[in-house]
């Protein structure tokens, strides 16, 4: 092999090689500018929902068809209390949360149950659609309505 074409065939070698590193960076989040609303992949925005109360609806679903739950949250904490349906009565329930925004008027929540057991939910602000899977090993499905009785501090994105 001629030494020109050595050369050209180890620097076309050298920026296959460059082209590489610079694409598994990048979709690694190595390069990449953070995402304003979820702080993707750099960081991971929250949301605080201190002051809101949410109202959910759930007309359809295994555990919580026909109930209907206001929701208060404040610092870390959300209470549960159910003011239609079934568990009218039942004691109000109190756990910490972690609220993510996923895109903007969609909101994830957790609320981070006792042993290790959390409920999800998907809010859809704009859409006023409230899906929630139980902690369950059944998962079980919850679908229906979510308004913002009351807005907190902080707005959601």
């Amino acid at each position: 092999m001629r030494p020109a074409t050595k050369l050209l065939a180890a620097a076309i070698a050298l920026v296959s090689l460059i082209g590489g590193e610079t694409a598994l960076a990048t979709s690694t989040g190595g390069g990449a500018k953070p995402n304003k609303l979820t702080g993707y992949p750099t960081q991971i925005n929250k949301i605080d929902l201190s002051g809101y109360q949410i109202e959910t609806s759930y007309p359809l679903g295994k555990l919580d068809k026909g109930s209907t739950y206001l929701q208060k949250y404040t610092g870390n904490s959300v209470t549960a209390t159910a003011i239609a349906g079934p568990y009218v009565g039942s004691p109000a329930v109190t756990y910490k949360y972690i609220a993510m925004p996923v895109t903007h008027d969609i909101v994830l929540v957790v609320w981070l149950e006792p042993k290790f057991k959390h409920n999800t939910f998907v809010y859809n602000l704009k859409d006023h659609i409230s899906s929630v899977v139980t902690w369950d090993q059944a998962g079980d499905p919850s679908l229906g309505s979510v308004q913002i009785v009351k807005t907190g501090s902080h707005p959601i994105p």
